[in-house]
């Protein structure tokens, strides 16, 4: 039956765009012109590996002309069609591996500019063929002894060569010949020839392989650096060669060494400006050097073999000398980059998506700093942030050969057999390595399967030399591990990179972004605490240190080894990292630094124990632990009897607990020797939310630095007990629920018991400030609630009159106020506008309102009165901040508190660094705790551990939000959830605690909140209301705290400041004492400056820098040595306590009343002596007078004008006593 003829449908705008791009030529070179006088290896018979093609399989079973069968068009329709079978599937392979068409887009997209221009590769190929004209063509250096050699070269050339020599850099003669002879072969190795190139920072590299005559060689050239002496001597030749043929090749050469390793330097070939078309690829010609397979016995340099021994190292003969499983590798390697090219272009044959893949999984590690980069000019000045983590120059190859492992699988008697299927899609590829990435562990040697058909068949290395190393993946012949020059803590880091990643990709949130075009390799941004040190070059033991490499690489390797041993469950992972490697010049020394930057990533659960428990006296290990830890080590008895070897950190205040890590850490350094000074980035923001503790000293009954939080908190519990035992009441108090940020620990400075009895006195003015913790209080349900609003409010106050008359009897010294708020009315109102101010003896205030749901209910019902309705409106928006959202977002924050330590700090850091920024009026305390609460509950990376690392994020998400386009989604009670689980599961002895994810946002209310976004958006487009949204699952509209603020000017100033932040701690490894420069304000962005007097400021003990003649009396002619000595300046505020009185903030309360839309203020609440201004623009133009303008005017000759001079006059005159000046700007 003949198939229903094929109709056209519609197309897709995707099809239509498509449609109109220019065809690119993604056909680079043919087979012969890519072979360009190279061998090819491939165009052996039987080069195919074996594998079959499944897809031409497949292909063959249906003939080529053979029209699709779709099924026919409904009747009637003339303009659809069904989709075709390969439509459909397209849909379906969409919707299930991408979840929505967005990231498919989005990759797409991305893929268009990762994917190099091939436009530009005859002009490569032609460069290409002239390096192999000229390498073919170089004359012979006969075998001589090294220094007649030299004298040859620098006599062809015409001057003095500077060979680079790898460490040991031979002395004299040494006792064998050195020559050159023309390469036996050339070849076109890596990415670029797989099509598997993917663009990056910098330049992009075309590598190319210079094969060694095998003759320049002899057998125990393995031994004693003599192979690096003569791979050098052979680099400077064709270095040489390249220079001078510069005229015609029109490149610079310069030298890189791989891994910062002298025994692993190429040539780097860069196109010189306008010269070459191919410059455009922003790509240069990398020349490795290699000798043929087979050139020495391999068994020589298995990776537990020693090739270093004799007078070379002190050893006397016969010594036991350790493996040197590094230096084994450096010349395994040479000898294997063809043959895993080969590997991997037959990969690519087998898998068509596997060249995309790698370019996903390039992309993605070169943005985690896994990966070298070769930056040249701007590109250096622009990306001098990124650092590239320790050993992993060759990460990309490595990602790549770990996807070759897995789509031929593990060899033959593996226990697991891990597969991807060679019909994957390049995203599904993604995943697979990742996961298998995230999960395998590589500490046990991980085996790659044999591959005999491409030179790579299994060795005569035992298994099990491969434990030398640390961690193994070894190539196919079994002989080469290819994370030699990686650390353990290097390969573990990019394991820990994989896991985050699976956890966003299996998220429904969109991290595309984070996934692939943001960098995270900024240390501020990546670790918990970033140490800066300058390692010292220890010659004790000589073999390992030439083993590593020189002395950059031994001193990576101590420091890891020390700092992973000192901090032991204390950190969850480490890392050195490092700027990329720099290309330097024939003649030139290379940038040699023993410069470390140290992350490290902490564990909240160890990382601040006091404690280190080591052996028992009588055990073996307690020689090593008392040499590794010093004059630290001591022998202690613990309560449950135990004698152990022990080190115990003093701590003398929560700051030095915090600091434990860096403290450990620093004595690890020195009393091992690895640096004489160790700098840790947090200790540039220590300090920042302590008062100053000479003011602390005189204000405080107790110092809060050392007791924390539990001094309010204890303070509270009290009240709480006679607040429940009252009886006096005619209704009792049933419920008492904390809403301030103290009692969740997360006020920006800890609040301390004020010397009350000393105020006016000993305590001076600048500390006198008493805040208010504020408390809900809930009554019993009885019938003598009036079911009237205005009556319930009256009643509220009459309890709160006798309220303070009870507590006053109970709690000895206690002084009670009943107050209104500022904006209360005095004749009857349906609003709550009163609570009750009660200071205890103890130093501590609080302030109390009764919750009576009743108001709620009839608050709703006069909504429906048009003639109530906005006054009801707003009333019912008070009840619902302070009686609904305000007790959630505390128990709901205090739960996360719980759970992340470090939530407190961080928040106390973020509202030191908006007020900072004069930004306390403008930004809510509950929005700037929910952004940082984002930053722990998100899957695009792990919660920090302290409070520094916190900062940076929610500065990083400020700066990188478009708030205007984007709402912020937090998943606020499901994390408030998860985090109740997992505190139930700790306290259950007999359950067990499940790997905790990410909490996400739930997809309903995620539907919803986007629908109420963007209908937001659409009623208000100049942004008055609702500027940023902070949606969680309770308020999706974002209707508790930013409803009126931030405005969008100060939202859009927000992330100005927030940018300029995230610039400046890129630069903090070199610019640590430059840290406070983030917590200075710009003044000059301000109209005009009013500037308060220090000395009544109530608050400013809480400044950063507070100077102490504010409340010391200025001296005349004596001087005290002490400061605690010095008289103090006389009170203005008296003795008496003034629980929640700040001025300043009073002040600028009254001017904003007094001219809302003249001109808006900024302040710091946290003691700040400066409040700018900014006039309304709009007033400042001239514009018809009109009766009850609202402001004040001069008269001009186009009508009137704002009269500033006037209104800064007044400013000054209702300022007067509490202000110095206003400076015009």
């Amino acid at each position: 039956m003949p198939s229903a003829p094929q109709r056209k449908g519609p197309r897709t705008e995707a099809q239509r765009a498509r449609a109109q791009e220019p065809q690119e030529d993604v056909h680079m070179l043919s087979d012969e012109d890519m072979e360009g006088g190279f061998e090819d290896l491939e165009a052996e018979d039987g080069m195919d590996g074996g594998f079959v093609d499944l897809e031409a399989e497949e292909d063959a079973e249906e003939p080529a002309d053979s029209p699709p069968k779709v099924q026919a068009p409904p009747a009637g329709s003339s303009h659809y069609s069904l989709p075709s079978n390969e439509e459909i599937h397209g849909l379906k392979e969409t919707g299930d591996l991408y979840l929505n068409n967005v990231f498919k887009l989005q990759l797409d997209e991305m893929l268009q500019h990762v994917r190099p221009r091939m436009d530009r590769a005859k002009s490569l190929e032609q460069t290409l063929r002239k390096l192999q004209a000229l390498f073919e063509s170089l004359p012979d250096i006969d075998m001589q002894p090294l220094s007649a050699a030299t004298e040859t070269l620098e006599r062809i050339v015409g001057h003095a060569v500077e060979v680079p020599w790898a460490d040991p850099v031979p002395r004299g003669d040494p006792a064998y010949s050195i020559g050159f002879a023309k390469p036996s072969a050339l070849h076109l190795i890596g990415s670029w020839p797989l099509k598997a190139a993917a663009r990056r920072p910098g330049a992009m590299d075309v590598d190319m392989e210079v094969c060694m005559p095998s003759s320049l060689f002899q057998e125990k050239d393995t031994m004693n650096a003599r192979y690096f002496t003569k791979r050098a001597f052979y680099l400077a030749v064709l270095a040489e060669s390249l220079r001078q043929a510069e005229s015609s090749l029109h490149l610079d050469v310069d030298y890189l060494d791989l891994y910062g390793d002298r025994r692993c330097t190429c040539l780097v070939l860069r196109p010189q400006p306008d010269a070459h078309e191919w410059a455009s690829l922003h790509a240069v010609i990398r020349v490795h050097v290699a000798h043929a397979s087979g050139t020495f016995p391999i068994q020589r340099l298995a990776p537990d073999r020693n090739s270093l021994r004799g007078a070379l190292v002190g050893a006397t003969e016969g010594a036991e000398l350790p493996a040197t499983p590094l230096y084994n590798a450096c010349i395994l390697a040479d000898s294997m980059r063809l043959a895993h090219f080969v590997y991997l272009n037959a990969t690519a044959e087998m898998c068509a998506a596997f060249a995309e893949a790698c370019q996903l999984l390039k992309t993605w590690a070169t943005q985690r700093g896994f990966g070298s980069l070769l930056l040249f000019g701007h590109d250096a000045k622009k990306h001098a942030a990124r650092r590239v983590v320790a050993g992993t120059d060759d990460a990309r190859f490595v990602l790549s050969m770990l996807l070759a492992h897995l789509l031929h699988g593990e060899p033959k008697g593996s226990a697991t057999r891990h597969k991807l299927a060679p019909g994957l899609s390049s995203v599904q590829l993604f995943r697979g390595t990742l996961d298998y990435l995230s999960k395998q562990s590589f500490a046990t040697p991980v085996f790659m399967k044999a591959q005999p058909r491409f030179g790579l068949a299994p060795s005569t290395i035992p298994a099990t030399a491969m434990a030398a190393s640390e961690r193994a993946f070894v190539d196919p012949s079994g002989s080469l591990n290819l994370l030699a020059h990686w650390p353990a803590s290097s390969v573990d880091l990019l394991q820990r990179e994989a896991a985050q990643t699976m956890r966003m990709l299996n998220d429904s949130d969109d991290h595309f972004a984070t996934l692939f075009l943001t960098p995270q390799s900024i240390l501020a941004q990546r670790f918990d605490e970033v140490v800066l040190c300058h390692v010292r070059d220890d010659m004790a033991d000589v073999v390992r240190r030439l083993d590593a490499g020189g002395a950059r690489a031994w001193g990576i390797r101590r420091a890891l080894d020390v700092a992973a041993r000192a901090l032991g469950q204390r950190a969850q992972g480490l890392a050195v990292c490092a700027a990329p490697s720099q290309a330097y010049a024939p003649g030139a020394a290379p940038a040699l630094s023993l410069h470390l930057e140290l992350g490290l990533l902490l564990d909240a659960d160890h990382a601040w124990h006091q404690v280190e428990h080591g052996p028992p006296p009588e055990s073996p290990e307690a020689a090593q632990f008392r040499a590794f830890w010093g004059d630290a080590a001591e022998l202690r008895r613990f309560r449950d009897g135990r004698v152990l070897e022990s080190v115990v950190w003093p701590v003398a205040s929560l700051a030095q607990r915090y600091g434990l890590p860096r403290h450990v850490l620093r004595h690890a350094f020195m009393h091992h020797r690895i640096a004489k000074k160790v700098r840790c980035m947090g200790e540039g923001f220590a300090g920042l939310v302590d008062m100053t503790p000479s003011l602390s000293s005189r204000a405080y009954l107790k110092d809060p630095a050392v007791h924390g939080f539990q001094l309010v908190q204890a303070a509270y519990d009290q009240l709480v007990r006679e607040l429940r035992a009252m009886d006096e009441l005619p209704l009792s108090v049933m419920g008492v629920a904390p809403v301030a940020p103290a009692l969740r620990s997360m006020s920006p400075l800890v609040p301390g018991p004020l010397h009350l009895a000393e105020l006016g006195g000993q305590v001076p003015d600048v500390a006198a400030y008493l805040p208010l913790q504020a408390l809900l209080l809930t009554m019993e349900s009885s019938g003598q609630w009036p079911d009237d609003l205005a009556a319930i409010q009256e009643m509220k106050t009459a309890l709160y009159e006798r309220m303070a008359d009870v507590l006053m009897k109970r709690l000895p010294g206690s002084l009670a106020r009943v107050v209104y708020d500022n904006d209360a009315t005095t004749g009857e109102t349906i609003q709550d506008q009163t609570a009750l101010h009660l200071t205890l003896a103890t130093g501590f205030a609080f302030s109390l309102r009764i919750h009576h749901d009743r108001e709620q209910t009839l608050l709703e019902r006069l909504l429906r009165d048009k003639s109530t309705r906005a006054v009801a409106a707003h009333a019912l928006q008070r009840y619902h901040v302070r009686f609904t959202y305000a007790p959630a977002h505390h128990a709901a924050l205090q739960a996360l508190q719980d759970r992340h330590p470090a939530l407190g700090m961080t928040v106390r850091l973020v509202r030191r660094w908006f007020a900072a920024q004069l930004l306390s009026p403008h930004v809510p305390v509950e929005a700037m705790e929910l952004l940082a609460v984002a930053v722990f509950v998100t899957n695009a990376h792990a919660a920090p551990v302290t409070g520094v690392h916190g900062l940076v994020r929610v500065l990083h998400l400020l700066a990188h939000w478009d708030w205007r386009e984007t709402p912020l989604l937090i998943p606020l009670e499901n994390a408030t959830r998860l985090a109740h689980q997992r505190k139930a599961a700790l306290s259950d002895e007999g359950s067990t605690l499940l790997k905790e994810a990410a909490p996400s946002f739930p997809a309903a209310q995620r539907a919803d909140a986007e629908q109420q976004f963007s209908a937001q958006r659409a009623r208000d487009p100049a942004l008055k209301h609702h500027a940023w949204v902070l949606a969680t699952e309770m308020d999706i509209g974002s209707k508790a705290w930013t409803r009126d603020a931030p405005s969008a000017m100060v939202a859009d100033g927000v992330r100005q400041l927030a940018l300029r932040a995230v610039r400046m701690l890129e630069e903090v490894p070199t610019r640590l004492a430059h840290i406070r420069a983030l917590f200075a304000p710009a003044y000059d962005a301000y109209d005009f400056v009013i500037h308060i007097r220090p000395s009544v400021h109530m608050r400013y003990a809480e400044a950063l820098a507070p100077d102490a003649g504010a409340w010391l009396q200025p001296r005349k002619k004596r001087s005290y040595a002490n400061l605690e000595d010095a008289p103090l300046r006389p009170s203005v505020y008296g003795s008496e306590p003034r629980a929640g009185l700040d001025p300043v903030a009073e002040y600028v309360q009254l001017l904003q009343q007094l001219y809302p839309d003249t001109f808006t203020l900024f302040y710091d609440e946290l003691g700040g002596t400066a409040i700018g201004g900014l006039w309304n623009r709009a007033l400042g133009k001239p514009h018809a007078f009109k009766v009850l303008l609202g402001h004040s005017t001069a008269p001009h000759a186009k009508g009137v004008v704002l009269n500033r001079a006037a209104i800064l006059a007044e400013v000054q005159r209702l300022g007067h006593g509490l202000i110095d000046r206003v400076d015009v700007l």
